[in-house]
């Protein structure tokens, strides 16, 4: 089970996620080193050089323009730390090479969708990254600090949910001009033993007491200046269950809070009949309203997607299976070959290059 924290007065424990496995993007518009590269890193061919350069010359430019489908996370002109896929060169060390592309006035700005930008602050250099015993420890230059008070839980997320996707990085600490960095020094939140437990885009849900509380982790769906869509994750602090992963259905179908520029994917007459783990797959139940996604029966690709994302957020499951009324076929829209009655994976990548 992962766990999430949130900082509210202090910071409570959650329960991280590893990504793992494939599925499919969201729908597009509406009208030291680390060694292995990351799970998450997509790699294309190169493309081919001119006949007049020499064998040994075309070799060394091949590799260097190998790019890797790497997620990084961004902040978006609502507010929110989302994750996006950037073609990078492979190089070794591409963690450390990543975080070039998250500094404002960088390299990734110009690559970014319309509305996404960078979260470093402008002029920070990465001095440093290394890996020991699944700890990422970032070594930044003096101009990390220079950034806004409002920014500081933003840059935490950023920074952590970044380099844990690398399947040899859990836990994150930060440093400064070959330093370690206690805690951030305007809002004092802690900048060593960073893990996805800290949560992402924390919300209260009404009415809750802290004490009494668990963290759930939702993906809802944004949408940029020119109508493409995609998804966003959401810390949500709400009663405590035992059942977690059903309790997490159910704040999906409630959707995105007020006045929070989010869609949700499902219909909010959607119940949940029923949710059970068994191995690595969870199965989630549900009753048609599921399927009323137009005349043929059949679910949204975005709603089926926000569901195993979700699900594989809260739950130990490696793979989701979606059924209605315990038996109906579930099929995403216009994809009659893709059939979610039988266990699915969750996708490597979230938002994929090309929003």
């Amino acid at each position: 089970m992962r766990r999430y924290t949130i900082r509210a007065a202090a910071v409570l424990l959650l329960i991280p996620l590893v990504l793992t496995g494939c599925l499919f993007g969201p729908e597009q518009k509406s009208s030291g080193q680390i060694d292995p590269p990351p799970a998450n890193v997509q790699k294309n061919s190169a493309q081919p050089v001119q006949a007049s350069e020499t064998a040994e010359a075309k070799e060394s430019k091949k590799e260097q323009k190998k790019t890797s489908g790497l997620e990084l996370y961004f902040l978006t002109e609502t507010g929110y730390i989302v994750p996006y896929a950037l073609e990078l060169p492979s190089v070794k060390g591409i963690a450390k090479e990543a975080m070039k592309f998250m500094v404002k006035g960088g390299p990734g700005e110009s690559m970014l969708p319309k509305g996404f930008s960078p979260i470093l602050p402008k002029g920070t250099k990465i001095k440093g990254l290394d890996i020991q015993d699944k700890t990422a420890t970032v070594d930044f230059s003096k101009e990390f600090l220079n950034y806004d008070l409002k920014q500081e839980d933003k840059i935490l997320s950023a920074l952590t949910w970044t380099l844990t996707g690398f399947p040899n990085v859990k836990e994150v600490n930060i440093w400064v001009d070959g330093r370690p960095l206690a805690v951030m020094p305007k809002g004092k939140a802690p900048a060593q033993g960073l893990t996805r437990s800290r949560g992402i885009n924390l919300e209260i849900s009404p009415g809750v007491e802290m004490g009494q509380s668990m963290p759930v982790t939702l993906y809802f769906l944004g949408q940029t200046a020119d109508n493409s869509v995609y998804y966003v994750p959401v810390t949500r602090m709400v009663k405590r269950n035992e059942n977690v992963a059903h309790e997490a259905l159910k704040e999906l179908i409630k959707g995105p809070m007020q006045n929070s520029n989010l869609s949700g994917a499902l219909d909010t007459a959607t119940e949940v009949n029923r949710v059970q783990i068994k191995g690595d797959v969870i199965t989630a139940d549900f009753d048609e309203q599921l399927l009323q996604f137009n005349d043929q029966r059949s679910a949204s690709k975005d709603a089926l997607n926000c569901i195993v994302f979700s699900l594989t957020e809260n739950s130990p499951a490696k793979k989701v299976k979606i059924t209605v009324n315990g038996k109906q076929n579930v099929s995403e829209a216009g994809e009659k070959t893709k059939p979610f009655d039988k266990p699915v994976t969750r996708p490597q990548i979230v938002n994929p290059n090309g929003l």
